[in-house]
C-alpha cells in the first residue's frame, strides 16, 4: 500500500478542499473500506444530486403530513373522552355504537398515518444525510472523495505520528495502531475485573487507588483470578506492618509482582522496614521505601540500602529517593541535581512535586537538556486535567521514544478508553489511570517504527539485570490535591501522581 505520507498528504488534501492528486485505486479501496474516506463515482453523485434536489418538496409535503396528525390525533381523543365519560352510557345502544366505530376508524386511521409519517421523516433525514455529503464531497480524479468524521480524527492522529512513519507502509502503520488499541482495551477490561474482584475485600479502600492498582496488577498478571488472590493476600499478611493505606497498597502490589511468593518476601520486607527506618525514614513512610527496596534488588541478593542513605542527602522526598536508590546508574545523582535546577529557574518552588518530578526524569533516558520543550508540552495537555499536572508531564515525558504530541496523543486515548470502564470518576482520576496504562514504552520492545505498542507484561524481582524493570506506586488522588504515598516534604501537596509500568534499568 501506499506509505503514511502519500495518505497524509492525500487526505490533508481532502480535508482542505482541494485536491491535485490521488493514490492507488487498490488504496483508495483499501481506505474506504476502513471508513476513513467515502468515495463516489460521477454517476452515484449525479443520483444523490438528483434525490437531494427533492428534500424541498418532501419538506414541505411532510409539515402537511404532520398537521394532518396532529388534526387526527387531536380528533380521536376528543372521541376517546366522550366514549368514556357519563352521557356516553346514557345514549342509546345505536348510537353508543356509531360512535364506538367512528373513534375505531378514526384511531385505525390515525395508526396509518402515524406508520406513513414515520417512513416520511425516515426518508426525510436520509435525504438531508444525502445532501450534508454533497457539501464535503470534493472532485478528484475519477469522482468524488469526502473524509468521514472518523477519517479527520485518524488524519489528525496520523499527523502526529508523521515524524517517524512517513516512510512505512499504511497497512503496516494501521495494523500497529489497531494492535495499540487493542492493548488498552484489553488493559482496561483487565482493570474492571480486578476491581470486581477486589471490591469484596478491600471493600473500604477509596475507589480510584483500587483502579489504579488494579492496572498495575492487569499490565503484570493477565490471569485475573490468580492475581487477585495474591494481591489479597499479600495486602492482608502486610497489615501489622503497615502504617497508612497507601503504603499497604503499594507494598501489596509489590509483593504480588515478586516471582518467589508473597510469604517467602515477607521476612525481607521486614527486615529492610528496619534498616529504613535506621537510615531516618519515619514509621509513617518507611514500608513503602521498603518495599521500592525490595523491588529493585540486585542481581547479587543484595539492596541499595547505602545508595538510600546517600540520596537521602540529595532530597526531602523519601519517595524520590527510594526511587534513585534502585536505579544503580553513575549519572543519577548529578542529573537529578541539574533538573532540579532546571526547574528552580522556571520559577518553581522547592517541593515534593518538584523533587518527585525530577526524580522520574533523572532515571529515565531522556537528557537533560532535551526535556524544557517536551515537558512543556506535556504539562500544557496534561493541565487540562490536573491542576498541577508537574509529576504526570513528567512521567510521560519519560518516555523517550515518543515525541510530546504523540505521548499525549495516546495518554488521551487511553482516558477515554479506561473512563468507560472507570465511570463515576473525575477527570483527575481518569487521567491518573491513563497515565498509568501507558507509561513503560521502552525503546527496546519497539519493533521497527512501531513506537506507539505500550510495554508488555513482564515479571520484576531478582534477575540478571540492576534496578527494577517495574516499580509501583498507587494513584491517591483526593479533592484536587495528592497525598503522598511516602513523601518527607509535608502531607498534602498539588495534586499529581505516581504510576507503575515504568521500565527503568540500570
Amino acid at each position: 500500500m501506499a506509505t503514511c505520507r502519500d495518505v497524509f498528504g492525500f487526505l490533508s488534501q481532502v480535508r482542505d478542499r482541494h485536491v491535485t492528486s490521488t493514490l492507488a485505486p487498490a488504496d483508495l479501496g483499501q481506505l474506504r473500506e476502513l471508513q476513513i474516506v467515502q468515495v463516489l463515482s460521477p454517476e452515484e453523485y449525479a443520483q444523490i444530486g438528483a434525490a437531494a434536489n427533492a428534500v424541498l418538496a418532501d419538506r414541505d409535503d411532510l409539515a402537511a403530513r404532520i398537521a394532518q396528525e396532529r388534526a387526527l390525533a387531536a380528533e380521536v381523543a376528543t372521541e376517546d373522552r366522550k366514549t368514556h365519560s357519563i352521557l356516553f352510557h346514557l345514549e342509546g345502544k345505536e348510537k353508543q355504537a356509531a360512535a364506538l366505530r367512528s373513534e375505531a376508524e378514526h384511531r385505525a386511521s390515525l395508526e396509518a398515518t402515524d406508520r406513513d409519517l414515520a417512513e416520511r421523516q425516515q426518508k426525510f433525514d436520509a435525504e438531508i444525510a444525502q445532501r450534508s455529503l454533497l457539501d464535503t464531497l470534493v472532485p478528484f480524479p475519477g469522482g468524488y472523495v469526502a473524509l468521514t468524521g472518523f477519517g479527520a480524527r485518524e488524519l489528525r492522529d496520523l499527523g502526529l505520528r508523521l515524524y517517524r512513519v512517513s516512510d512505512l507502509d499504511f497497512a503496516a502503520y494501521w495494523a500497529q495502531r489497531q494492535a495499540v488499541a487493542r492493548e488498552l482495551n484489553d488493559l482496561a477490561d483487565r482493570g474492571a475485573q480486578y476491581v470486581a474482584g477486589l471490591l469484596g475485600p478491600l471493600g473500604g479502600v477509596d475507589r480510584s487507588a483500587l483502579w489504579a492498582v488494579s492496572v498495575g496488577l492487569a499490565k503484570l498478571e493477565p490471569e485475573v483470578a490468580r492475581g487477585t488472590a495474591v494481591y489479597v493476600d499479600a495486602y492482608d499478611r502486610i497489615g501489622g506492618i503497615s502504617h497508612n493505606p497507601e503504603n499497604r497498597l503499594l507494598s501489596a502490589e509489590i509483593l504480588t509482582c515478586l516471582p518467589r511468593g508473597v510469604a517467602e518476601s515477607l521476612p525481607a520486607l521486614a527486615a529492610l522496614d528496619r534498616e529504613v527506618r535506621q537510615a531516618g525514614v519515619p514509621r509513617e513512610s518507611s514500608l513503602g521505601v521498603a518495599s521500592m527496596l525490595l523491588l529493585g534488588q540486585r542481581a547479587d541478593g543484595t539492596f541499595a540500602t547505602t545508595n538510600l542513605s546517600e540520596f537521602l542527602h540529595y532530597t526531602r522526598s523519601y519517595e524520590a529517593a527510594a526511587l534513585l536508590a534502585i536505579v544503580n546508574r553513575a549519572d543519577v545523582g548529578a542529573k537529578f541535581a541539574s533538573l532540579r535546577s532546571v526547574f528552580a529557574s522556571w520559577g518553581y518552588q522547592p517541593s515534593e512535586d518538584v523533587e518527585l518530578a525530577s526524580a522520574f526524569l533523572a532515571v529515565s533516558e531522556l537528557p537533560v537538556e532535551g526535556v524544557t520543550t517536551k515537558l512543556a508540552i506535556l504539562a500544557r495537555g496534561l493541565g487540562a486535567y490536573l491542576q498541577y499536572p508537574l509529576v504526570s508531564a513528567a512521567i510521560v515525558a519519560s518516555v523517550p521514544v515518543l515525541e510530546a504530541n504523540e505521548a499525549l496523543n495516546l495518554v488521551e486515548e487511553a482516558y477515554e478508553i479506561v473512563g468507560r470502564r472507570a465511570m463515576p470518576a473525575t477527570s483527575a482520576e481518569l487521567i491518573c489511570l491513563a497515565v498509568r496504562m501507558v507509561h513503560g514504552v521502552r525503546a527496546e520492545t519497539i519493533r521497527g517504527l512501531d513506537t506507539t505498542a505500550t510495554a508488555p507484561p513482564a515479571a520484576a524481582g531478582v534477575g540478571a539485570f540492576a534496578g527494577p524493570r517495574f516499580f509501583f506506586v498507587p494513584v491517591i488522588v483526593a479533592h484536587g490535591v495528592y497525598y503522598s504515598t511516602f513523601g518527607g516534604i509535608g502531607g498534602a501537596h498539588p495534586g499529581h501522581i505516581h504510576v507503575g509500568g515504568g521500565g527503568f534499568t540500570g
